[in-house]
């Protein structure tokens, strides 16, 4: 099998009441394993390989000869896996891709099952370190930072919204000397990867309809995720494509999704070509460990692990960093490249000195303010049924049902909580939950969210802040630099990001009074949840108590190798994605981004992979010479 769930001995309390640590919860992920634990493209390898022994021979034989490339792509998450895509389409190119994790299991192709990824073994399953500001609530002080690590790394674990961000956020990484990387710039690029299936894809100016990433709405929505999104329109937001014209409104999100099924880039980008391109190698359970680098400053190369044994890979034009926020910035601080202070602590050469790690910052949000839907109106299920629900879905040759959807997930609104802003501030996005066993316990409630996201008696809209202005920093372990990193978030470390969390709020509150929520028999749990007992429920102060103690990422870090102009002290590649005083190295991910988009992170990074590959694509075949350092 290739995935293996949260082992819920180690998560769960000893004495606890969470139906996620019964017997019943062991019951459930032993189906979920039986069904849905092994890999499409692993078996797909299977088959080839019986069909083909030479193909056989070759991989048993591969560490015996010199594996040398023209491009090698380190990372196959939602922008790594476009840039091999790409690059391979030249037969002329071999192109080798890494990724640290295994095959995509098929648990994760079910969009309803995408919480049962998290602490499983394609989550890297990051944390961040205790700053006494934020996550207060929780074990240690540290917030989970879930990271896929597997083939489509992220957007193989995500909740799988589409949302592009604001016309607004690359009109501004451009202002800031990002040349090419405007709106304008940039949606173009958008638009080529989009292969939108609703009606949005019939305005062509902001869509697109021929690429390889399939875009659709589920062929499911349950009525409390209705609720939400009527709720916000009687409350003045117009239903709205988030992704064309304007921003701000309420709407069922897009979803990277086909017909009740999840659609990564591993599935929209490789998957189609992974045995058909005689130039393209691929290579699952491959963690890059460092970047070679010549005495002229080259990079030529990579060490990567598979099967506990190193390899060598060598690149004749150049290596790409796609490894995403995290371990993008890990990767070049192995190999020399960053703060000289860290490297030197941990005995590390310093080849070139840049600001890898800083700049890291991610929305924020927080939990605890719940709605609680009527008996009539509840998706809750019987475990029996839950476990034929499983099993229907796993049965149907076109996916229908509650497995098919992503539970109230998919109501995603945007609003400004100043009328003179020229954005929306704020994002709401629905989570699911049982909310008698959560108001109890909600930090062990949110570490074992294994059940399908569609049943559910209670709602917990999150309100986020998409215009951040705390900022973080990565730093190697220096006790152990292969580990993982130290990931200091600094949510609130600045306090002006409370205000628009208060002022979401407060909006969000007004949706009690509306005819939504009145049809339903909806309203606001007025239960304090234990770290905020002593404040007034619905007050600022309560509010920024649960901000602060029950401290939320939606996911969506950037930044760490920030892409700026040659001022720019804090930049690490340039417009062009090369990172500064190495040639032959590129960053090609969303930790590039200087500024996070008012959004879901998932769609602006597949757009960074298609930008920054047609910057490698351009420089290579046009031979164009732009002078760098």
């Amino acid at each position: 099998m290739v995935w293996t769930p949260l082992n819920l001995s180690e998560v769960c309390p000893t004495h606890t009441h969470l139906s996620a640590c019964s017997h019943f919860a062991y019951v459930y992920l032993n189906l979920l394993v039986q069904l849905y634990g092994d890999s499409r493209d692993r078996r797909l390898s299977e088959k080839i390989d019986r069909e083909d022994d030479s193909v056989v021979q070759k991989i048993a034989s591969y560490e015996h000869r010199r594996e040398e490339y023209d491009f090698i792509v380190v990372g196959a998450g939602a922008a790594g896996c476009v840039v091999a895509n790409r690059l391979s389409q030249n037969r002329n190119w071999k192109v080798l891709l890494l990724e640290a994790g295994p095959e995509q299991p098929d648990v994760s192709l079910v969009p309803g099952l995408s919480t049962v990824l998290l602490g499983s073994n394609v989550d890297w399953a990051y944390t961040t370190e205790p700053d006494g500001k934020s996550c207060l609530a929780s074990r240690g002080g540290r917030c989970a930072w879930p990271r896929g690590k597997m083939m489509g790394g992220s957007s193989a674990i995500n909740s799988l919204a589409y949302i592009r961000g604001s016309r607004l956020d690359y009109d501004t990484w451009a202002d800031l000397g990002n040349v090419g990387w405007s709106y304008r710039d940039v949606l173009p690029y958008f638009k080529k990867s989009e292969r939108n299936l609703n009606f949005e894809g019939l305005n062509r100016k902001y869509h697109g309809v021929t690429g390889e990433q399939y875009i659709s709405r589920y062929p499911y929505f349950d009525k409390p995720s209705i609720m939400i999104t009527d709720a916000f329109h009687e409350r003045g937001l117009p239903l709205t494509d988030y992704n064309g014209a304007h921003q701000i409104g309420a709407m069922q999100a897009q979803s990277i999704s086909l017909d009740g099924e999840r659609i990564s880039t591993n599935t929209a980008f490789i998957r189609p070509i992974r045995f058909k391109r005689q130039n393209l190698t691929v290579k699952p359970n491959s963690e890059a460990v460092k970047i070679l680098i010549d005495e002229h400053k080259k990079a030529y190369g990579v060490k990567y692990i598979k099967n506990n044994l190193m390899y060598t890979a060598f690149a004749k034009k150049e290596v790409i960093v796609s490894g995403g926020p995290i371990n993008a910035p890990k990767l070049l601080m192995l190999s020399g490249i960053g703060p000289k202070d860290q490297l030197e602590n941990a005995g590390i050469e310093v080849i070139k000195e840049l600001a890898v790690g800083e700049n890291l910052h991610d929305h924020v949000t927080f939990n605890g303010i719940i709605i609680v839907v009527s008996n009539n109106t509840t998706t809750l299920r019987t475990n029996d049924e839950v476990l034929q629900e499983v099993i229907d879905y796993y049965k149907m040759d076109i996916k229908r049902g509650p497995l098919s959807g992503n539970g109230a997930v998919s109501s995603v609104s945007f609003i400004k909580t100043e009328p003179d802003l020229p954005a929306p501030d704020i994002q709401y996005q629905v989570d699911s939950i049982k909310w008698r066993e959560y108001v109890n316990e909600p930090i062990d409630y949110d570490r074992t969210r294994i059940y399908p996201t569609g049943f559910y008696d209670g709602l917990i809209p999150r309100t986020m802040n998409l215009v951040p202005y705390s900022r973080g920093r990565l730093c190697l372990n220096t006790t152990d630099p292969n580990g993982h990193p130290l990931l200091y978030a600094n949510y609130y470390d600045d306090e002006r990001d409370l205000i628009p969390l208060i002022k979401g709020v407060r909006f969000l509150l007004s949706l009690e009074d509306t005819e939504a929520f009145k049809k339903m028999g909806a309203h606001f749990l007025r239960v304090k949840l234990p770290a905020c007992k002593d404040y007034e429920w619905g007050t600022d102060e309560y509010i920024v108590c649960l901000a602060r103690h029950y401290t939320s990422t939606p996911y969506h870090p950037v930044g760490s190798c920030k892409m700026g102009p040659k001022w720019d002290e804090k930049a690490v590649v340039d417009p062009r994605l090369r990172v500064y005083g190495i040639s032959g190295l590129r960053v090609i991910d969303s930790s590039i981004m200087p500024i996070v988009p008012r959004g879901n992170t998932n769609a602006p990074s597949i757009m960074v992979g298609e930008r920054g590959v047609a910057l490698v694509i351009e420089d290579w075949t046009h031979n164009y010479k732009h002078k760098q350092n």
